[in-house]
Parts: C-alpha cells; sequence; structure tokens
C-alpha cells in the first residue's frame, strides 16, 4: 500500500528532476541513501513549516498536504485529484478511507472544511510526530519522509521515487 501518493511528476516535467536527483546523489550510485536525501529534504521542510518557527504543527501539515492533493489550484480536491495523491506511500495514512468518506456533502468536490474532517480521521501526522509532542521537527520530517519515498522499501530512494515525491512538494 505504500505505492499510492506519487503519480504527480507530470506536472513539471521530469528533466528537472533527474537534474535535481543527479545533485544530491553524492555517490552517484544512482539512488539516495538517508544521509543523501536528508540534505535535499531540508528545503522541503521550510516548504511545510509555513509560520517558519522550525515545527510543523498539524494544522500546517494538513493545509500543506491538501494544497499538494489540489493540483490545478482551484481550492478543492476532485476524485481523481484525490487518486492521485493516493499513488503515493503517502497513501497508506488514509487507511480505508475513500473519497467519499471525505466528500460528505456529495457533490463531487472536497472544500477545505470536508479535507479538515477527514483529516482528523487519519494517522498521517501521527506516523511523522514520533515524540507525539504535537510537532514534527527536522528529524522526524527527514526520517519519515524517507521512510514514504521509499516505497519500495528497500532502504534508499531511487529516481522514480524522488521524481514522484518531489513533484508533490513542489505544488
Amino acid at each position: 500500500m505504500k505505492g499510492i501518493f506519487f503519480a504527480m511528476c507530470s506536472i513539471l516535467g521530469t528533466g528537472v528532476y533527474a537534474q535535481d536527483f543527479d545533485t544530491f546523489d553524492a555517490d552517484l550510485d544512482g539512488r539516495l541513501n538517508q544521509t543523501e536525501f536528508t540534505e535535499r529534504n531540508n528545503d522541503t521542510y521550510n516548504d511545510w513549516d509555513t509560520n517558519r518557527d522550525g515545527n510543523i504543527d498539524n494544522a500546517e501539515f494538513s493545509d500543506r498536504a491538501y494544497r499538494g492533493f489540489d493540483q490545478n489550484r482551484d481550492d478543492f480536491i476532485d476524485e481523481n485529484e484525490w487518486d492521485e495523491g493516493l499513488d503515493t506511500g503517502i497513501g497508506e495514512s488514509f487507511g480505508d478511507d475513500d473519497y467519499s468518506t471525505f466528500d460528505t456533502n456529495r457533490d463531487g468536490r472536497l472544500d477545505i472544511d470536508e479535507w479538515d474532517e477527514g483529516w482528523n480521521n487519519n494517522s498521517w501526522f501521527e506516523r511523522y510526530d514520533t515524540n507525539q509532542d504535537e510537532y514534527i521537527d527536522n528529524g522526524e520530517w527527514n526520517i519519515s519522509s524517507f521512510d514514504d519515498w521509499d516505497v519500495n522499501e528497500d532502504g534508499f530512494v531511487d529516481e522514480n521515487e524522488f521524481n514522484d515525491y518531489d513533484a508533490f512538494n513542489r505544488r
């Protein structure tokens, strides 16, 4: 189920990502280990820590995830955007929830209120907040992100895994 949240690289073109991937693949073995990944991932932490206080709280995490799912940036998530979002490792955090679980008014569009209501019933934030202090610090972010990005669970992030998640994070 880990391969659910990464089909987003079509938005930005793979050439840009290949160059970015190679920049972080210090040993040029075609995959990133935890150390190489952390070098790159520190930048995305700042994108998710929107108030720049050095921690990501549940509201920041939820809002940034919502924006990641909303590919066309119309402030709604349709079922296609939902399915593409779940086509990555993050999808496991939504468990058995399907689109209809979140789309409580059944209008075919998730608004932020429906997202927030459904968000309260999943474990994504809790999986990242490993010390359970209600915040995700940079260390937790790097380890948990690496685990999500490593879809095949081989202990490395290969270029395909990298490209899929990177597209989501850059929205």
